[in-house]
């Protein structure tokens, strides 16, 4: 959600920037002070409910995906680490799940990146981490858009971000032991109901999903 809030920050300033010219008095400006909270209300609404998605849109919330990727490297450094208190990094792990879209999610190469067989699901990386930790530090670098957002139906865009993934392991005298490969990972534009309050909206959420080899 960070990059959802950094573009309604970013709304934000734009329209009551936007609403109030620079020769406007102080006297006018607090008579429509109401007036900018309303529409402000209005606009971002409007924005994230919206069925048309602008490309500027489009591209922010590919931002998002970006930073979803590395939340999903921080998250299972805490899960990983049998050091901290369990319920906290089962906390991590729900965090982790709540990255990518539902359904089963399939890590291609992963076990090869930890050097531990068989952790070809999300579910299995999360169940073998959470049970025994690991070892291996993994950090995604220079990730880029290789398909940008394109719509599929009214509700779903998808698309694709291409990365480095470095795995380097946590004992220093195993460095030796690097491994990196270029990675996708599919990425999802979702449209599906939140509750604000007592309110109900459909807004668009951005989701991670299967992650594959760039060959």
């Amino acid at each position: 959600m960070k990059g959802l809030g950094y573009i309604l920050i970013m709304m934000m300033l734009y329209l009551v920037c936007s609403a109030r010219s620079c020769t406007e008095d102080e006297e006018a400006a607090a008579k429509r002070e109401e007036q900018y909270i309303m529409n402000l209300k209005d606009s971002v609404e409007h924005v994230f409910t919206s069925d048309t998605l602008s490309d500027q849109l489009l591209r922010a919330f590919e931002i998002t995906a970006i930073e979803k990727l590395n939340d999903f490297a921080d998250y299972l450094k805490i899960l990983s680490d049998t050091a901290l208190e369990l319920k906290f990094r089962q906390h991590a792990a729900e965090l982790t799940r709540d990255l990518f879209v539902p359904g089963e999610i399939k890590l291609k190469k992963w076990s090869k990146m930890y050097g531990i067989p068989g952790l070809h699901t999300l579910d299995l990386l999360l169940e073998h981490s959470l049970a025994e930790g690991i070892s291996y530090s993994i950090q995604p670098s220079q990730i880029n858009i290789r398909n940008p957002f394109s719509s599929v139906n009214d509700s779903t865009c998808t698309g694709v971000l291409s990365f480095i993934l470095d795995s380097n392991p946590l004992d220093d005298q195993e460095q030796s032991q690097k491994v990196s490969d270029t990675l996708d990972i599919d990425i999802y534009l979702i449209k599906e109901i939140k509750s604000f309050g007592h309110k109900q909206f459909r807004v668009w959420e951005v989701y991670l999903g299967n992650l594959s080899s760039f060959n």
